[in-house]
């Protein structure tokens, strides 16, 4: 799956990362159909200091939820 992932003031680069994967019994995997950046996420960008890992970024999406699976199954989407 692809994600946002910033690295430092102005260093945001969109990357392939692990799809996510339902491991606990309250665990829900959701597909982000929509997305867009809320206010809070401009503080790290103009600040942030600069980071080897990155850290993922944005929670302002609109969803679809997966059909249930067995934990540590892949969703699948219809």
């Amino acid at each position: 799956m692809r994600a946002t992932v910033m690295y430092g003031a102005g260093d945001v680069r969109v990357e392939n990362v692990p799809d996510p994967a339902i491991i606990e019994p309250t665990d829900a995997v959701i597909r982000v159909v929509r997305a867009c950046i809320c206010g809070s996420d401009l503080w790290p960008y103009n600040s942030m200091a600069p980071s080897e890992t990155g850290q993922s970024t944005g929670h302002a999406w609109s969803t679809r939820s997966a059909p249930t699976c067995a934990p540590s199954s892949p969703a699948t989407w219809s």
